[in-house]
């Protein structure tokens, strides 16, 4: 009857799991490369006028991981703007797909309270795909 001591059983498992872990890491690779693991997005710096100022195009590019299930996410976009010292604002939400790569989406946003002016603006853009998330905040650029 052969005893075997801790160590050696231990060593066996690891050179046994690395072997394993080593013919699977390339399909990980490429399963990593095209899906990202965390959520991004990014509202792009022109947006369209529309309707005299009644709402806005804001375009914003974004990504969120690609599950095994029909993954979905929400994309909302709040933009204000001083208007001759009034606040013109909005906000809208929009669901999108997750497919593990960069996707552009354009989201229309209803003046709430005051016109759109030509001019620079504050766009605020989060995108949400549980468990992730992401914020983009920057000066974007109102014309028609």
């Amino acid at each position: 009857m052969m005893k075997f001591s801790g160590g050696k059983t231990l060593a066996v498992a690891a050179v046994a799991g690395g072997a394993l872990l080593a013919s699977i890491a390339p399909g990980m690779a490429a399963v990593s490369a095209d899906s990202p693991s965390l959520a991004l997005i990014r509202v792009e710096p022109d947006a369209k006028i529309k309707t005299w100022g009644a709402a806005i195009e804001v375009q914003v590019t974004y990504a969120c991981p690609r599950t095994s299930l029909p993954s979905t996410g929400y994309v909302y976009v709040n933009v204000t703007q001083n208007v001759f010292g009034r606040i013109a604002s909005g906000n809208a939400s929009k669901t999108v797909n997750c497919t593990g790569g960069f996707e552009t989406t354009t989201v229309t946003v209803a003046a709430q309270n005051l016109a759109f002016w030509p001019g620079k603006a504050f766009a605020k853009a989060d995108v949400s795909a549980y468990p992730h998330a992401a914020t983009d905040e920057r000066e974007i650029k109102l014309s028609y």
